[in-house]
């Protein structure tokens, strides 16, 4: 597999890989995935806000993560990382 340039990589592509991971969570995995890792939402809120145990969040979480690497490891390895 020919590794891909990051400096050629451009919002755009990072954001049509979101998009794609985004479609195949839940609304409950996207919103916990959003909401944890870039509003930095605590975990117990999100258990309040979606009437679940803050152990749900973190196995929603850690779902959304791996689907979030899936699509994102697919065309650009090499920022899989970073997120987790």
């Amino acid at each position: 597999m020919r590794r891909r340039d990051l400096s050629t990589v451009t919002v755009q592509d990072v954001e049509g890989r979101m998009v794609i991971a985004l479609r195949k969570m839940t609304a409950r995995q996207g919103d916990i995935f959003l909401s944890a890792r870039f509003d930095e939402t605590p975990y117990p809120e999100l258990a309040g806000r979606h009437g679940v145990t803050v152990e749900e969040v973190i196995a929603d979480l850690a779902e959304a993560l791996l689907m979030w690497s899936r699509c994102l490891h697919a065309r650009f390895p090499q920022l899989v990382w970073p997120w987790f």
